[in-house]
Order: C-alpha cells, then sequence, then structure tokens
C-alpha cells in the first residue's frame, strides 16, 4: 500500500482548511497521499470501519488545530472533544494506541490545550511536537508543512508535472511544481502558481472539495 497521511479536522474550528491541506497534500505527493473522510469513504460500506483502517494502515496523522478546537460544542451544549462517540478524539486515540505518529498543525496562531482541557485518551497530544500553518501565508508555511510531513514519511516524493500538463495531478487536481532556485522553494503551474523568488508571492487560486459540510 502507498504510504499516506490521515487528516483529523474539525470544520466548526477551522472551516475548510482541513479539506484545503487535503487538496495540497494531493497536489504535492500524488491523489493517494492524503486520508480525508468525506472525500475518502466509500459509499455502501460501514463508515466506523473504514475510519478504523484508515488510522491502522495511515503513516501520519495530521490534527489540524485552530484556536476553538477544544471549546467547540454540540447542540446540547456539551464539548465535542468529551463525547466518546466524537471522532475527532476517536481518531487522535486511535493513532496513539498504535503508536503512529501524530503531527498537530495549528492554525493561525492556536495553541496546544493544555492537559486538563483533554480527556485522558487523547492527553499525550499536548507532548507531540507541532507545526503551524497560516492559510493566508500558504506560500510559505506549505513547504515547512511538506518538509515536516516527509522527515516523518520519507516514502512519500512530490509529483512532478512538466508546464505542458496544465498542472494537472494524477487524480486531476492541481499540481504545485516544485524547483529550488538559489536555495528557495518555487512553486509553479500553468493556473496555479505559489511563487516564493526573491520575495515575488502569489497565492494559489485553487479551491478545497467542498463535501463535508456535515462534519461538526
Amino acid at each position: 500500500m502507498a504510504p499516506y497521511v490521515f487528516i483529523n479536522f474539525r470544520r466548526a474550528d477551522t472551516g475548510a482548511t482541513g479539506p484545503h491541506i487535503d487538496t495540497a497534500l494531493r497536489s504535492e505527493f500524488g491523489g493517494q497521499a492524503a486520508f480525508r473522510d468525506q472525500r475518502s469513504l466509500r459509499a455502501g460500506r460501514d463508515y466506523r470501519e473504514q475510519l478504523e483502517r484508515g488510522i491502522r494502515k495511515c503513516d501520519l496523522l495530521l490534527v489540524v488545530m485552530g484556536a476553538h478546537w477544544a471549546s467547540v460544542r454540540d447542540d446540547a451544549g456539551r464539548r465535542c472533544i468529551d463525547r466518546e462517540e466524537d471522532w475527532v478524539r476517536k481518531e487522535i486515540a486511535l493513532a496513539l494506541t498504535y503508536k503512529l505518529p501524530v503531527m498537530p498543525v495549528l492554525v493561525d496562531g492556536a495553541k496546544l490545550p493544555s492537559i486538563h482541557e483533554l480527556p485522558e485518551d487523547i492527553q499525550s497530544l499536548v507532548h507531540q511536537q507541532v507545526v503551524y500553518f497560516r492559510p493566508h501565508q500558504e506560500h510559505i508555511d506549505f513547504p515547512p508543512l511538506f518538509d515536516a510531513i516527509r522527515a516523518e514519511v520519507p516514502e512519500l516524493r512530490p509529483v512532478r508535472r512538466s508546464r505542458e500538463d496544465g498542472g494537472a495531478g494524477a487524480d486531476g487536481g492541481t499540481t504545485f511544481n516544485i524547483e529550488r532556485m538559489n536555495g528557495v522553494n518555487v512553486f509553479g503551474g500553468r493556473q496555479h502558481s505559489i511563487h516564493n523568488y526573491r520575495g515575488t508571492t502569489a497565492a494559489p487560486a485553487t479551491d478545497p472539495e467542498d463535501d463535508d459540510q456535515e462534519r461538526p
């Protein structure tokens, strides 16, 4: 099985950032490089078994966390993370149980919750080394995020495409072509480009699939 990253996130906390990171990972490393629930789950099969298998077989769990990650509440006023059936919590707990690498991705200056804010089965999350991500500065923050992922999953390799293919990835998504110029990453594609060369920047227009509106 090809190596892949499982993306754990809560839409009520970070909006479309989780799906956006999913899109970028598949553009960077290929269409099979990331697992995200609503996109990856197959119809007609038990979603619980698919999620558990997705965690068990993944090489790295990314936990996308915003400022309200620990405080999002359900309709009854209970913190979602306190519910044993909460899948954000269950995915993290499973990954920790399986001794998988778990990498918190702190969005827009968010901080890890304190150990007292977390259920016992995921309290070790506070000891995981973090990476930082700012959606409005993605041209700066994607390269170190990709580097951190490859440090944990060295089998992942960037998907390189020529400009002639229009930047299309293996699954039809947008590919960011990466080159090194004077030690600086330069991302390029015919339609969607990220440039970080001699101080010139332009953020990509790639939009994530908006297919998981029901995820809390």
